[in-house]
């Protein structure tokens, strides 16, 4: 049984730092993304890149981190970077991945913050499913864009760089739990057809695959060299809700207001995992700040059949695109 009321939640340790480093937040111009990277600026990192979709919202908020720093007089020499990431597009994913690799010499922490929730189908230039191609397929093809340099960053550093991946708990009610894709078939194929889509199961649907893909990743992985986790925060008051329809939208806003934790609160359970908490979390899911069992769908083995068949089939997505990492081979 699910507990309405979620668990209070304590600040990350006073003493935690990222001084001198550096960390890439997707999505960070609102919402969770927006917060962690306020609370980075505040742990002293050297720089920090805003990966947006829309670069002059990106540089207001930037300028007001900026002006906060300088008012609190924390970190008043933090860079603050603005780049370019539309996770729609593939080419912005690739163009974004080369001028990262080309600017910034090495990066400590990439937060995958990026999602969206839609109530109605849309498709995005790639022709694949939104929520699937934001969600799934753009950040699987940015892990491997910068796998080898976050590799190389390590080797220079002399410690693991982190991917902290936000994920849901709404995984755990997936449509592929209720209705297996049939013998033969194709997970991604399915997700891609008008009537596999619902609007209430999509974003769950499009979490699992996140999941699926990182336990895949995860044990192909050195984590000398790179740390995988993904973290469900809970419900967060963000405006992800704002894609409802309005009665919905006005439930929603209730129930938030009983049970939602702040922006804030959110920002130290992604950062716990980023930050705090140890190798033991590497290819593991935190719900919370507490690492998590995979789920009863994906211990299966209808699952577990389903997450070799992904992370095939994503293969071959991703190698129509780029040059694969030896790991992703």
């Amino acid at each position: 049984m699910v507990n309405f009321i979620l668990p209070k939640i304590s600040p990350i340790p006073k003493d935690t730092e990222f001084t001198g480093k550096y960390a890439v937040i997707t999505g960070a111009s609102s919402g969770l993304g927006l917060e962690v990277t306020r609370q980075l600026l505040r742990m002293h990192a050297s720089s920090v890149i805003l990966a947006v979709r829309n670069v002059a919202k990106g540089e207001a908020c930037a300028e007001t981190l900026r002006q906060e720093c300088d008012t609190q007089n924390q970190s008043p020499k933090s860079i603050i970077k603005v780049m370019e990431l539309d996770m729609d597009r593939y080419d912005s994913v690739q163009r974004f991945a080369k001028q990262l690799r080309e600017e910034i010499p090495v990066v400590d922490l990439l937060i995958l913050n990026a999602g969206i929730g839609l109530w109605n189908l849309e498709r995005s230039s790639t022709g694949h499913e939104r929520t699937i191609q934001v969600n799934y397929y753009s950040n699987v093809l940015l892990i491997a864009e910068l796998l080898p340099y976050l590799e190389a960053g390590a080797e220079t550093t002399g410690s693991p760089a982190r991917i902290s991946w936000v994920g849901s708990r709404a995984h755990e009610m997936s449509s592929l739990d209720k209705v297996p894709i049939e013998a033969g078939g194709e997970i991604l194929e399915n997700m891609d057809k008008d009537e596999a889509f619902t609007s209430f199961q999509r974003y769950g649907d499009s979490k699992l695959l996140c999941a699926l893909f990182m336990y895949s990743l995860a044990p192909r992985l050195d984590p000398k060299k790179v740390i995988i986790n993904m973290v469900c925060p809970g419900m967060v008051n963000t405006s992800m809700s704002d894609v409802l329809p309005i009665h919905l939208r006005l439930i929603m806003i209730a129930v938030k207001a009983m049970r939602a934790r702040s922006v804030e609160v959110g920002g130290w359970i992604i950062l716990n995992g980023a930050l705090v908490a140890g190798p033991e979390s590497h290819g593991k899911f935190l719900k919370d700040k507490a690492i998590a069992d995979k789920s009863r769908y994906i211990s299966s083995p209808a699952g577990q059949e389903a997450q070799k068949k992904l992370w095939g089939e994503t293969i071959a997505e991703m190698s129509k695109l780029t040059s694969l990492p030896v790991e992703f081979q």
